[in-house]
């Protein structure tokens, strides 16, 4: 389950003797390394408060994917974890009241876990019709051609192009023009852009969201929801019919028939 910046993220694990009792260690070190490679190692207590049972609170400052390695002597042992911190920005398509007014849920107990479903469905809207949520990119890509074509598309502004290579020649960004929808861009004079790679850093987003995303997306939430509680389809009124895309979701016929809506879909460019 993700995380936000800023959160307290709960590090916990256990040590046990030989005989499988729990026990303190002598000596614990804990290694949290950061998605840029970087590493903290704090201090954890020692003696814990309950016997064999360590804790730590760990508050992130960026997004990205975060490990952790517990090390103990005397007993020897060690422990290895995983978790990981979302943006700024939420990466949902609707927001967590929208899909709890929809699968009927009035208390706060799920709502961390609703927030993955959240994310989960938006992927799979946008796998039909293109970017939809903000975010922000960087690419590398190669110039020495009159269009560089993002592998993005709905491509809302281009914040900045750093030449890669010692000695290429800058492109200031007053220089470029976009194509939106295509993700395409160009220089306004209509040159080339000198050989060489380049690293872009760009938006996407669509302005506006069409009603058909949204309620494909409850719908396809919804079915995950029923799926997680092991109630069948028919019994709460879904779908029978499915279909499994390669990427290994399991999406409801209704919700593939609303995005595949005439003037819907924008695929993304590979």
């Amino acid at each position: 389950m993700p995380y936000d910046i800023s959160d307290s993220v709960p590090i916990a694990w256990d040590v046990k003797d030989a005989a499988g009792a729990l026990s303190n260690a002598t000596g614990v070190t804990l290694t949290i390394t950061l998605p840029d490679g970087t590493t903290a190692t704090p201090s954890v207590t020692n003696p814990p408060a309950v016997t064999g049972q360590y804790r730590y609170t760990y508050v992130p400052a960026v997004e990205g994917r975060y490990t952790w390695r517990a090390v103990m002597t005397g007993p020897n042992a060690a422990y290895q974890d995983v978790f990981e911190v979302r943006g700024a920005a939420s990466p949902a398509l609707l927001s967590l009241a929208d899909a709890k007014t929809h699968l009927k849920i009035t208390t706060t107990a799920f709502d961390d876990e609703l927030r993955e479903y959240l994310e989960a469905a938006t992927e799979i809207v946008e796998s039909y019709v293109g970017p939809v949520v903000q975010r922000t990119y960087t690419r590398r890509v190669n110039g020495g051609r009159e269009v560089i074509i993002l592998p993005h598309t709905q491509v809302t502004a281009v914040t900045a192009i750093t030449a890669v290579w010692t000695g290429m020649a800058p492109v200031p960004l007053s220089y470029l023009t976009i194509d939106t929808e295509a993700g395409d861009v160009r220089r306004k004079d209509a040159g080339w852009f000198p050989p060489g790679a380049y690293d872009i850093t760009y938006t996407v987003a669509r302005t506006a969201v069409k009603a058909n995303w949204t309620l494909a997306a409850k719908i396809i939430i919804q079915h995950n929801w029923e799926v997680r509680l092991g109630n069948l389809p028919s019994i709460q009124g879904g779908d029978l019919v499915d279909v499994r895309l390669g990427t290994g979701y399991l999406v409801p016929f209704r919700a593939i028939s609303l995005l595949n809506l005439p003037n819907s879909a924008q695929p993304m460019v590979y």
